[in-house]
């Protein structure tokens, strides 16, 4: 496998290798949380095997591109997306994940993927996120926005969507506030269209005590795929990835395996 060429343009989103493994058979591109940038994605470099080969897509706006504007429309930002996963040098298999926020992006991404008739993922693995169907996160933004509950209980709901690592760090969480609210109103910005299910396998993954996204919340991307899921939760809150990044990336690898001998089948 090779990695995907081209220099990064202005404002717009790149590929970012976290590994490299020339012989890897299935590539994953995680979507990070809102406000935040490949980082997010580091620990799981040593936490995938050696036949997974890990990307992060950088954002514009954070971390090493934070001295660009983030981008707030999110069909702008998700056919940017789809056109670089399907501009790079590599046909093999490959996965989107997205936590939170990047949730969102990773299905209005592959939805693109599927409508131009470009390369589709083997997986799409959704993390933390309602269906946006059924509940979108703007509706519950603009309560909050919109005065009908309380300023405290706003600021509570927006650090939800952050690590502890952040949120304790004034550096780090200096750097994470302009693009939070970039997010957020990305977030505000979408609205769901229906369309036919992807034939595409899902994989959804959530916290068992996350104040923001219920159970239910996430079996209702089953109406949003043609196949079968069953929602796998973790203990812990909206940011269960951090502490069970461990049990997660396994989960992961796991439905990366079953999915490689699913498309490899004769």
């Amino acid at each position: 496998m090779h990695p995907p060429h081209g220099a990064t343009r202005y404002g717009q989103p790149s590929l970012t290798p976290l590994t490299h493994r020339p012989d890897a058979t299935m590539r994953l591109y995680c979507l990070p949380p809102a406000g935040l940038g490949p980082s997010f994605y580091a620990r799981w470099a040593a936490l995938l095997p050696s036949t997974v080969e890990l990307y992060a897509i950088q954002l514009p706006g954070r971390e090493a591109l934070n001295d660009q504007p983030s981008l707030t429309d999110p069909r702008q930002l998700t056919t940017a997306l789809a056109n670089e996963i399907a501009n790079t040098d590599d046909d093999g298999l490959f996965a989107i994940f997205g936590h939170s926020l990047g949730s969102l992006l990773a299905y209005e991404t592959a939805r693109r993927l599927v409508r131009t008739h470009q390369r589709r993922p083997a997986l799409l693995a959704l993390s933390a996120m309602p269906a946006p169907h059924a509940r979108s996160l703007s509706s519950e933004l603009s309560l909050h926005l919109s005065g009908q509950r309380s300023m405290d209980d706003a600021m509570s709901m927006i650090r939800q969507f952050l690590p502890a690592r952040v949120i304790q760090n004034p550096t780090a969480l200096t750097l994470a506030c302009t693009p939070l609210l970039a997010d957020v109103v990305l977030a505000l910005h979408h609205a769901h269209q229906d369309e036919p299910p992807l034939d595409i396998p899902f994989a959804v993954y959530g916290g068992a005590s996350d104040p923001l996204v219920t159970a239910e919340d996430l079996r209702a991307w089953s109406d949003l795929t043609t196949l079968p899921l069953t929602p796998r939760l973790f203990p812990g809150g909206h940011m269960y990835t951090t502490e069970q990044a461990p049990a997660l990336t396994d989960r992961l690898h796991k439905d990366l395996l079953a999915v490689a001998r699913y498309a490899t089948a004769p």
